[in-house]
């Protein structure tokens, strides 16, 4: 509108300056998961608070975790293509001495009183090196593809029963967080597990003692931010889970284990020739 020299000006739209002002100004973003994950490797509480606050916290720790044991599979991938390059050929030494146990006269006695002998010979065969490999340290597919199924289970199992019982443990103190907030920041607390790409290199390898302790630092921090409780409180929430599942796992490896092979006919008696020859 002109002013009293007859200029015209433009006066910025309120609303507009109030809009940048409560986003924090144009442009900004959240940081992404790789982000996220390397300020908490730092020891930051801001990733965890900024997934306490986001929109849907669960939901972005599950794409935490996800991306978390995607790398460290891949990695384990990349580990056993490179061992596997630099370790020393077996398979002319396996072929020889199944060539020789094959011309034996007790195996063609073998075959032909039982035809499917070949075929399970082959196979336990086949099985028997893959285990002498595995022992040896050899990089077997086998026990890279085992290692990896187990990571992804064990990690997304934990990540979710931790939470579940963190959860529950805090709000018994008081905590007013919600349950998505506390699966989304202990998912960042699974960082440290990152440390296994170093297994990249031949030869290398990460303590898991190291581990444990640098993924309680990370769980502490994740509970604290979290639920906002005292430092004795937040240490007790954090060990409160560790405690329950040993409390869980003793109960039934004295009551459960015993009671579930005494409905087996066979392992019913060996049960009961065992508590005889225990006397």
């Amino acid at each position: 509108m002109p002013n009293a020299s007859g200029e015209m000006t433009v006066e910025p739209d309120e609303s507009a300056v109030a809009t940048l002002d409560d986003d924090g100004g144009a442009g900004e973003s959240q940081p992404g998961v790789l982000a996220l994950l390397g300020r908490t490797l730092l020891f930051s509480t801001e990733p965890y608070a900024i997934v306490r606050d986001d929109d849907h916290p669960g939901r972005r720790g599950f794409v935490i975790v996800l991306v978390v044991v995607a790398i460290v599979a891949v990695a384990q991938m990349i580990a056993y293509w490179l061992g596997w390059l630099t370790a020393p050929r077996l398979d002319s030494l396996q072929g020889l001495l199944y060539s020789t146990v094959t011309d034996w006269p007790w195996y063609a006695e073998q075959v032909q009183q039982d035809p499917a002998f070949a075929t399970q010979f082959q196979q336990g065969y086949l099985a028997g090196w893959e285990a002498l490999r595995i022992l040896l340290g050899y990089p077997t597919l086998t026990a890279t593809i085992s290692v990896d199924l187990s990571l992804i289970v064990t990690t997304f199992g934990n990540w979710f029963l931790f939470s579940v019982l963190a959860h529950w443990t805090a709000r018994w103190f008081g905590s007013q967080a919600r349950f998505g907030q506390t699966l989304g920041t202990v998912a960042l607390a699974y960082a440290p597990l990152l440390l296994l790409v170093i297994q990249v290199v031949p030869g290398a390898t990460v303590p898991l003692s190291l581990l444990f302790l640098l993924m309680l630092a990370t769980k502490y921090l994740a509970l604290k931010t979290t639920h906002n409780l005292g430092t004795p409180q937040t240490l007790f929430v954090l060990a409160a889970p560790y405690v329950i599942v040993a409390i869980v796992a003793a109960l039934v490896a004295l009551y459960g284990g015993a009671y579930g092979l005494e409905q087996l006919p066979y392992f019913r008696d060996a049960f009961k020739v065992q508590l005889f020859l225990a006397r």
